[in-house]
This record gives C-alpha cells, sequence and structure tokens, in this order.
C-alpha cells in the first residue's frame, strides 16, 4: 500500500511518487510470475499438447474456417485459464484484464516472446501464426 503524506518535496507529492513505485513494483512482480508461469513443464506441455492436437486443422491460407474459431476459443480457455489459476496461487489479488491492460500500455518493458504468448490470447492472427510455426517445424 501506499505511504499517505501530506508533505511535498521539490515540487512532488510523495503520495503520488509512493503509489507509482507500488504499481511498478507490482508490475514488475507480475511479469516475473509471468516469465516463470511460461517456462514451467506444465504450461509447456499443455502449449505443446495442444498445438499439436490442432495444427493439422490449419492451412496459411486466408480463409478463416468455422473450426478455427472454435479451437481459437478452446485454446484461450485452456492457457489463459492456466496463468490465471497459477498467477493467482501467486498473486491472490491477481485479475486477467487488469494485466492485460498494463501489459498493452507498457509494452516495451515486456520481454517480446511473453508479449507475443499473451497477445495470442486477444489476437486471432497471432494465435495462427503460433500455430502455423509449430506446425512447419514439426514437420
Amino acid at each position: 500500500k501506499a505511504v499517505v503524506s501530506t508533505q511535498s518535496t521539490g515540487g512532488v507529492d510523495e503520495d503520488v511518487a509512493h503509489k507509482s513505485s507500488d504499481k511498478d513494483v507490482e508490475f514488475d512482480t507480475l511479469i516475473g510470475h509471468l516469465q516463470d508461469i511460461v517456462l514451467e513443464d506444465g504450461f509447456q506441455d499443455l502449449q505443446d499438447e495442444f498445438l499439436s492436437e490442432h495444427c493439422e486443422e490449419f492451412e496459411k491460407d486466408k480463409e478463416k474456417k468455422l473450426v478455427y474459431t472454435e479451437i481459437y476459443n478452446d485454446y484461450i480457455t485452456q492457457i489463459e485459464g492456466y496463468i490465471s489459476r497459477r498467477l493467482k496461487e501467486l498473486h491472490p489479488s491477481f485479475q486477467m484484464d487488469i494485466l492485460l491492460s498494463l501489459i498493452q500500455s507498457r509494452r516495451d518493458e515486456v520481454d517480446p516472446e511473453l508479449f507475443d504468448t499473451l497477445a495470442s490470447f486477444a489476437d486471432f492472427v497471432l494465435f495462427k501464426e503460433t500455430i502455423l510455426n509449430y506446425k512447419s517445424q514439426r514437420d
């Protein structure tokens, strides 16, 4: 929690400085947890299993088949659910929508690979690229 102060130093309100610092610490803590989670065997296994199971359905064409939407929604449910559960275990006050908003506003502070993993929850095109890359590496 922020320390409330009625004093001001150098024109900067200490209360604002503490709140900003607290937000930075929380952001850094959540990003650290996220990086750890996406490197966990459980996450890697879940993602690999999912991509392996569904990659044959996808083709490089521009067409967006109905089955793509179903698979994408399932991916979001499984992968986001795993990350959300793990983050709540590590950080009980965690809320995914707030985290995604923070990441979007501070994108330059997030590892690009981690950002792509998280962005794939909100971006079908990126998800499709991920699954097609997996397919090409597997073949």
